[in-house]
């Protein structure tokens, strides 16, 4: 009998076992032979019980997650000596590790020939991959030494707690008692940033500022949002006696979509979700595409196939999202209502959001509105422009009821028609086309 992948000698127990033992987890399974020689002569051992229970104990205490179900240990006669068989299957929460390194090459060790060699980081991956059937969310993250300042603030911030409990119940937490990739997202080390970049004119050209946003998913949503509202210019209009702020791109939308973008990305692709800014335009660029047979019809539609449903759960019990599928329906009905409309260009490997710069679109709807007025309307425009007028003025204009002159008006300024400011008690109008 001699060494392979799957058979190993040891003359006596050393430090070495653990890892032999380990990579046998790891691999195809194996034994380990303890008492005899690496050219296969027998050796012996003495104290038998004591060397089983030692061997067990100490590859129980070191490694994670237990593999005690894995290995079966007995003494065996050869040559009329005592040996030590340990016999070990593959394990079924792969990569096993010793708790002391943790999912990095000193901590996990595997088969290659007749050696037991320490993994690779591509290798642990590759493992994580193979051995795992369910969706990135919920595979076993490679970084185990995980904090969450930042989320137990949020979840605290809404009455909810974040203890052991509910970290298992929302998956954080897996059945074998490590971390999940979805405490990866939410945890302060997560490796996955949002870039942001401003742009000068509409082009990529020119850059006006840029920052890189990092740690919790939540904390890079909450940092994001706080950094575009002081590029997110507002203007103001009065509607009778009522100043209404109008901004570039509504707080709802740029919520809305940069949660879209967290929860939907694709994490086994390495890279930063982006959003530009542009002067007309905003962008939201997440890695991963959309999921198999979803059109932007049926996103308009509000059926939701979720990528990260587990994450989507998260943030759905926080109340960052009303209810899954409601995301793309609410931006696009929010532009409607300002004339305008969000594009989702359909691209291999990414998602792809377009926000137009409501008050581009507003000058650019001003232009042609025009030719749209009604009679009225365009007497008002035609007589007024260039100068400044009163809902007096034009009830005299065309003979209606001071009343009446003002529900006309109004409506013209809703439509971009108008602008008005108050001046004393009186609203004065201007001609906005």
């Amino acid at each position: 009998m001699l060494e392979t992948t799957r058979i190993e000698f040891k003359r006596e127990y050393n430090d070495k076992v653990n890892k032999v033992l380990l990579s046998f987890l790891n691999t195809e399974g194996g034994t380990l032979y303890i008492g005899i020689e690496n050219d296969g002569s027998v050796y012996g051992v003495d104290d038998a019980d004591g060397l089983m229970l030692k061997t067990m104990n100490s590859l129980r205490d070191s490694v994670l997650p237990d593999p005690s179900g894995y290995i079966s240990i007995a003494p065996v006669e050869r040559d009329g000596k005592t040996i030590i068989e340990v016999m070990v299957e593959r394990g079924a929460m792969l990569p096993y590790c010793f708790k002391t390194y943790g999912l990095v090459p000193q901590g996990v060790y595997v088969r290659i020939g007749s050696e037991s060699v320490s993994a690779s980081r591509e290798h642990i991956r590759q493992l994580i991959r193979e051995n795992d059937s369910e969706k990135f969310i919920v595979s076993l993250s490679l970084e185990q030494d995980l904090t969450f300042d930042y989320a137990v603030k949020i979840f605290e911030d809404n009455g909810i707690q974040f203890g052991d409990t509910q970290r298992q119940s929302l998956g954080l937490i897996r059945t074998d008692g490590r971390y999940s990739n979805l405490a990866l997202l939410l945890s302060d080390q997560c490796p996955y940033s949002i870039k942001t970049a401003i742009f000068q004119g509409i082009s990529k050209e020119t850059f006006k500022d840029r920052k890189e946003f990092t740690g919790s998913a939540f904390k890079q949503i909450d940092e994001v949002l706080a950094y575009l509202n002081v590029y997110n210019k507002v203007a103001s209009t009065f509607e009778g006696a009522y100043r209404v702020d109008h901004p570039d791109y509504p707080e709802i939308v740029l919520r809305e979509a940069l949660i879209n973008a967290v929860i939907h990305r694709d994490y086994y692709i390495e890279g930063a979700t982006l959003v530009s800014v542009f002067d007309d335009r905003l962008e939201i660029m997440s890695l991963g595409g959309v999921m198999p047979g979803v059109t932007k019809e049926i996103m308009l539609a509000g059926v939701s196939v979720p990528r990260n449903e587990k994450l989507a759960v998260v943030f759905h019990r926080l109340k960052l999202i009303e209810a899954y599928g409601t995301g793309i329906p609410r931006i696009f009905e929010t532009y409607a209502q300002n004339g305008a409309e969000p594009d989702i260009p359909i691209t291999n490997g990414a998602f792809l959001i377009r926000l137009p710069n409501l008050s581009i679109a507003a000058n650019v709807n001003k232009s042609t509105v025009k030719r749209k007025t009604n009679k009225s309307e365009k007497r008002i425009l035609d007589e007024f422009a260039g100068q400044s007028f009163t809902k007096q003025n034009a009830a005299d204009l065309l003979e209606l009821s001071v009343s009446g002159a003002y529900k006309l008006l109004a409506r013209m300024v809703d439509s971009g028609l108008l602008s008005c400011k108050r001046n004393g008690r009186e609203m004065h109008y201007v001609v906005s086309v």
